[in-house]
Parts: C-alpha cells; structure tokens; sequence
C-alpha cells in the first residue's frame, strides 16, 4: 500500500496545499480518489458531494455551498436520509470550508468538534438533490463556530440545520499539512 502522509492527500498535493486558492483546496480534496481509504466517509467525499459555490466574505469566514444526490447507502429505514449521515455530512462539509481558508499551521486540517448541533425539520428521501450551505461564522486562532443548512435543490425548503464548533488541534505526526 503506498504511504500518505494524511487522509485525503497525496504528498505531492500536500506541498501545495497552503498555496492554493479557497476553491483549488475544495475541489483537490473532492476530486481525490484515495482507494485504500476506508473510511465510510471517502465514497461521499470522492463521489458525490460536489463543490456548487464558494464566496469568500472576509479573510476569516465564507459561504461554501455543496451538491449531493441522496444515495441509498445513507438512508434509514422509512428511505429518507438518516439523521446520522446528516450530522456526519453537516462536519465534514463545515470543515472542509475551515480548510479553504485555513492558513499554515491554523486550520488547514480542519480542526477537531466541540459541539455539534443539528435540527432536523423535513425528510429527504432517497434521489432527492440536496444542496448544503456552510458558513464560517468565526475563525479565531483556535476555535471556530460554522453553521450549515441543508436544502432540496428543487424549491430550497430546509431539510435541516446545523451549529458547529470546532477547536484547532494540531495534526498528529505524519497528517501535518
């Protein structure tokens, strides 16, 4: 198995990680396939969230909106989109915004949770087109507070929301950006 020296880049990405614009970071950690990856995070990473809209609103927060299609692999039982693959989605899609932005040695792993807050308003069931909209609300030198909300493509209604807190930890040793 070939070594990496973090979860979802490949050393020679690494490098240029800290260099790269807001939107070049989103789509190199979307667009990269990491095979021996594991994780039940990878195939919605890899394959079906998709970057929609990035805007930058100061040098410390930004509006990242993603697609995503619900896969049946996330559904619960009744064939709706399980709470707990929302929260899972809500986290990853809140931080990979932290790391769009994130500077060397702050942020650019997308930290660690401190409280994850959803409210779940109306189903999504499966093949429903979603959007999800995340925003840095503040990013201070160690904590930051994100907040998501997830919608029907079609008419925008609210699917559910979410508040994210998030503390800065560095990464441990061979996963340092």
């Amino acid at each position: 198995m070939p070594t990496q020296t973090h979860g979802r880049l490949p050393p020679e990405l690494l490098q240029k990680f800290p260099s790269m614009s807001p939107v070049e970071r989103l789509n190199a950690l979307l667009s990269n396939k990491a095979p021996n990856d594991q994780r039940f995070t990878s195939q919605f990473l890899e394959s079906e969230c998709k970057l929609h809209d990035f805007k930058q609103l100061s040098p410390k927060s930004a509006l990242v909106t993603f697609a995503f299609k619900v896969s049946r692999n996330y559904c619960n039982v009744s064939g709706n989109l399980h709470g707990g693959a929302q929260a899972a989605f809500f986290d990853l899609c809140t931080s990979l915004a932290l790391m769009s932005i994130g500077q060397p040695d702050s942020w650019l792993n997308g930290g660690v949770s401190r409280s994850l807050n959803v409210t779940y308003l109306r189903p999504a069931p499966e093949g429903e087109e979603l959007i999800m909209e995340c925003e840095i609300v503040s990013m201070g030198k160690s904590l930051a507070l994100t907040k998501g909300r997830l919608m029907r493509e079609s008419d925008r209604g609210v699917i559910s929301t979410c508040d994210h807190d998030k503390a800065f930890v560095p990464s441990k040793p061979g996963w340092k950006l």
